[in-house]
C-alpha cells in the first residue's frame, strides 16, 4: 500500500490515530443516536457507513483521501461497539457476551487471509477491501431483514427486569445462581424509556470515572501485549518468525479463552471472570519476569492471552448491574473511550522507554499495567457495592428458596413414607 500510494511505512500510524479519533467522538455520541434510532438501525447504518469507507480505502489513489475515508471508518466502528456491547450487556447472557467477543479472533485471522488471498489473484491490497466492503454490505442487509427481531427483543426490556423469586423448587431450580441468565442489577426502568442524561452528567456518577481508568488500563494492558510482544521475544533470542508465530498463538489464545469463559459463565458470575482473568495475568507477568528457560516464555505469553480473555467481556457485561440500564449506554460509551485513548497513548509510551532503555523492561510493564487495573476494579467494586450487594442477595435469596424448598419436599416424602408404613403394619 504505502509503495503504491507513495508514502513512508510510519503513515500508517496516522490513519490508525485518525480513526481511533474518529471512534472516540463517535463512541461518546452513540447514546443519544441509540436512543433516537434504537440499536436495530443505528447498527445497519453504521455497518453501511464502514461498508462505504472500505470501499473508499480500496479506490483512494492517494494518503489524503485515504486519510478523509479513515473518518467515516472509525466513526461507523465506535458506533458499532457502544450499540453491540450495549445490547449485549442488557439483552444477552455473559455467556454470549464473552462469544461475541470471542468472534474478535475470528476476524483478525481473516483480515490477513483475505489480504493474501487478494494479492495471491492478483487484486492487490486493493482487492481486499473491496472484499470487506462486500462482507460488510451482506451484514447490512442481514441486521435489515432482522431489524423486527431487534425491536421485539428491546421492547421486551433487559434480563433484570426479568428475574424474579421464585415461588416454589421447580422455578427456584430454574432460577438458581447456576442457571440465572447474569448477575443482575435490581429492577430497573427500561432504557429506552428512562430520562436520558448526557455524557457529562455520567460522569459524575459514582464509579464512572473509575470505570473510565479499569478500561484504560486493561487496554493498555492488551494493546502492549500484541504490540510488543514479538519485539521483546526476538530481543530475547527467537528468530522473527518464530516470533510472530508466537504472536499469533497470543491472538488464538484470547479468542479460545473467550470461547471457554463463555461455558464458565454458566456457572460462575461476572465478577469471579474478572478477577480469575486478572490473576491469570499477573502469574503470567510474574513467571515472564523470572529468568527463565526459553522455551517457558512462549507458554507464559499464551497465559497472558488466556488472562486477558474473560476481563473485558465479563466488565462489559456487568455495566448494567453496576450502573444501571437507564445509564449502561452512557457508561459503555465512556468505557470504550477509556478503552480507545489507553490503546493510542500507552504502547507508544512504552516505546519511548524501551528507545531510552531496553525493551527488556516490557514483562515490567505489563506488571504495572496488571497492578493498576486490579486496584481500579477492586475500587470500582468498593463504590458500586451496594448495587452488587442488592445483585449478589437476590442470587442467594433464590439459592436459599431452592434450598428450602427441596429440604421440604424431602421431609414430606419421608412422613408419607412412615405414615404408609404405619399403615401396613395395621
Amino acid at each position: 500500500m504505502h509503495l503504491d500510494l507513495k508514502t513512508p511505512i510510519s503513515a500508517a500510524g496516522i490513519l490508525s490515530i485518525i480513526a481511533s479519533l474518529g471512534t472516540i467522538v463517535s463512541s461518546l455520541c452513540t447514546p443519544k443516536f441509540l436512543r433516537v434510532l434504537g440499536t436495530g438501525k443505528l447498527v445497519a447504518y453504521s455497518i453501511a457507513l464502514t461498508a462505504i469507507a472500505s470501499l473508499g480505502y480500496g479506490f483512494a489513489d492517494s494518503f489524503n483521501i485515504l486519510c478523509l475515508w479513515a473518518i467515516p471508518m472509525g466513526i461507523g466502528a465506535g458506533a458499532v461497539d457502544v450499540a453491540m456491547n450495549n445490547f449485549a450487556a442488557i439483552y444477552l447472557e455473559s455467556k454470549h457476551t464473552n462469544w461475541l467477543h470471542a468472534s474478535w479472533g475470528i476476524g483478525a485471522t481473516l483480515g490477513p487471509s483475505l489480504l493474501s488471498f487478494s494479492i495471491l489473484t492478483g487484486n492487490g491490497w486493493r482487492g481486499s477491501y473491496e472484499y470487506v466492503a462486500a462482507s460488510l454490505t451482506a451484514i447490512f442487509v442481514l441486521i435489515l431483514i432482522s431489524l423486527p427481531l431487534w425491536k421485539k427483543t428491546e421492547a421486551r426490556g433487559g434480563l433484570s427486569e426479568n428475574v424474579t423469586i421464585p415461588t416454589n423448587s421447580e422455578n427456584a431450580k430454574a432460577a438458581s445462581p447456576g442457571n440465572t441468565p447474569r448477575t443482575a442489577a435490581p429492577p430497573d426502568n427500561n432504557a429506552n424509556n428512562a430520562p436520558h442524561i448526557s455524557i457529562r452528567e455520567a460522569l459524575h456518577v459514582p464509579g464512572m470515572k473509575l470505570s473510565f481508568l479499569t478500561f484504560f488500563f486493561y487496554s493498555a494492558l492488551e494493546i502492549s501485549t500484541s504490540l510488543w510482544c514479538g519485539t521483546y521475544l526476538i530481543a530475547c533470542g527467537f528468530k522473527p518468525e518464530i516470533g510472530a508465530f508466537i504472536v499469533s498463538l497470543m491472538f488464538a489464545s484470547v479468542m479460545i479463552g473467550r470461547i471457554a469463559s463463555g461455558f464458565f459463565a454458566i456457572k460462575f458470575t461476572d465478577h469471579r471472570l474478572i478477577y480469575a482473568g486478572i490473576f491469570i495475568v499477573a502469574a503470567g507477568c510474574l513467571v515472564l519476569s523470572l529468568p527463565l528457560p526459553l522455551w517457558m516464555q512462549p507458554v507464559c505469553i499464551c497465559l497472558l492471552g488466556l488472562g486477558c480473555a474473560p476481563v473485558y467481556p465479563s466488565l462489559i457485561h456487568a455495566t448494567p448491574a453496576r450502573f444501571g440500564e437507564s445509564l449502561s449506554s452512557q457508561a459503555i460509551s465512556i468505557q470504550l473511550a477509556g478503552s480507545y485513548i489507553g490503546s493510542i497513548l500507552m504502547p507508544p509510551a512504552f516505546g519511548l522507554v524501551a528507545a531510552k532503555f531496553t525493551v527488556h523492561l516490557w514483562p515490567i510493564s505489563l506488571s504495572i499495567f496488571v497492578g493498576l487495573l486490579l486496584l481500579c476494579v477492586c475500587l470500582l467494586d468498593y463504590v458500586t457495592h451496594k448495587k452488587l450487594n442488592k445483585s449478589y442477595a437476590r442470587e442467594r435469596v433464590i439459592d436459599i428458596l431452592h434450598t428450602v424448598s427441596m429440604e421440604t419436599l424431602k421431609r414430606e416424602r419421608r412422613i408419607q413414607r412412615r405414615l404408609r408404613n404405619r399403615q401396613k403394619k395395621r
